[in-house]
């Protein structure tokens, strides 16, 4: 995380400064190098192998539950996943196109966007809630007009979130060692959105914006002792919800006595573990699993990673694993080399949303974590979130067609 604040030193464009003149004797001007059209051809590779993974395991989870709901229409979910990977992979190359300081330039008009769409879910006329597995209802979508589309308006909050705080840094670079010019309307801003979340209630996605946030900060350039206070009371407030909801309480002491002993563990994760023993090294082989037609919760969503780690065994969920590790790496060479503080920022937000995501849903079906509804990105069943990860990766790719390459030397004539 230190590159960019080292970085940050440095000139935003490739341009000469005043200074660079002021010694004429010098027989050598150093210069940072753009190189524009430059499209970070490892990123694309990676997405679409995570995609095409997709769309293999979302037909194999799925088509059964498929034809039970949908009266022997086996593939239901295939169909809509396969359209919202379309939809996601036109968004990205358009997305890839359009110039990343775009979004500097809107930062207030997208949070606001942003904020009507999480406020919209609680309207009844224009909301669509599904009963929860705890008895309540969850208002998470809102309905598109007459079309049969529901659309998560929290896929688009996690982008606005992290536009609004890169821009705010890359803006007041100085406001950023500030408890209360830098660190207080960042917080409010969170805070808002956060509760709106978390009402909905989607815990495990606000858990994600919040630690996404935070981390673009911490990279931003804070001060230590105000990345603690945060983390301090980030624990503190996750510690007071989990109390004050049963059913999440319940969860986490499932979790905590799964460490005393492995036949305690709650119902959905010792499923999940027993699909990722059934696999074996090799795995039982495509379309082949058993735990995922009566066993597995939600084997094409949350634990869509177990149906893999059974059916293509060990090799299959560490093939995934160091894909998504690989995504990872190129996010960050891309923000390494950004061209200027709101970019190397703005690709920070959009990998950490990616790979943060991926991480705490692999956790959470492998026992490392507590049980959390969260889907994987890019092979999880799912229309917004698809289509939004793949926007996000249409930024990254915008960020990488111009990037800062290391100093060469120009020698003066």
């Amino acid at each position: 995380m230190k590159f960019l604040r080292k970085q940050d030193k440095r000139q935003p464009t490739n341009r000469f400064t005043s200074s660079s003149f002021n010694k004429t004797e010098q027989p050598t001007v150093v210069t940072v190098a753009n190189h524009p059209e430059k499209l970070d051809k490892g990123l694309s590779v990676l997405t679409c192998l995570l995609l095409a993974t997709g769309m293999l395991m979302v037909y194999s989870a799925s088509h059964l539950l498929s034809s039970r709901i949908y009266e022997g229409n086996s593939y239901r979910y295939l169909q809509i996943h396969v359209i919202a990977c379309v939809i996601g992979l036109v968004g990205m190359y358009v997305v890839s196109h359009i110039p990343y300081r775009f979004y500097t330039r809107h930062a207030t008009k997208i949070l606001i966007v942003a904020f009507i769409g999480l406020a919209l879910v609680f309207v009844p006329q224009l909301s669509a809630s599904v009963q929860g597995a705890e008895g309540g209802r969850f208002n998470r979508w809102i309905r598109l007009g007459p079309l049969p589309i529901n659309f998560q308006p929290v896929e688009f909050a996690k982008i606005a979130l992290v536009i609004h705080v890169a821009t705010f840094l890359s803006r007041n670079p100085e406001k950023a060692k500030s408890f209360f010019n830098g660190i207080v309307p960042n917080m409010l801003v969170l805070g808002a959105a956060f509760g709106l979340v978390a009402a909905q209630p989607d815990f495990g996605s606000a858990l994600l914006l919040a630690t996404t946030v935070c981390i673009v900060l911490f990279v931003g350039g804070i001060r230590i002792m105000h990345t603690l206070m945060l983390a301090g009371a980030g624990a503190a407030m996750l510690a007071a919800l989990i109390i004050k909801d049963p059913y999440r309480l319940q969860r986490f002491l499932d979790y905590f006595a799964l460490w005393k002993s492995p036949d305690a563990a709650n119902y959905q994760l010792g499923h999940s573990l027993d699909a990722l023993s059934a696999g074996g090294l090799l795995g039982v082989g495509i379309d082949n699993s058993a735990l995922k037609i009566v066993r597995l919760p939600y084997p094409h969503t949350d634990f869509i990673f177990s149906v893999l780690g059974e059916e293509f065994g060990f090799i299959g969920t560490v093939t995934i694993t160091l894909l998504f590790m690989l995504f990872i790496w190129r996010g960050l060479h891309i923000a390494r080399h950004a061209d200027d503080r709101f970019g190397g920022l703005l690709a920070i937000g959009m990998t950490t949303l990616i790979g943060l995501q991926a991480f705490i849903n692999i956790g959470v079906v492998t026992g490392a974590l507590p049980t959390k509804g969260i889907t994987l990105p890019f092979i999880s069943y799912g229309g917004s979130s698809i289509v939004l990860s793949l926007v996000s990766v249409g930024i990254l790719l915008n960020i990488s067609r111009v990037r800062r390459e290391p100093p060469t030397n120009v020698r003066q004539p």
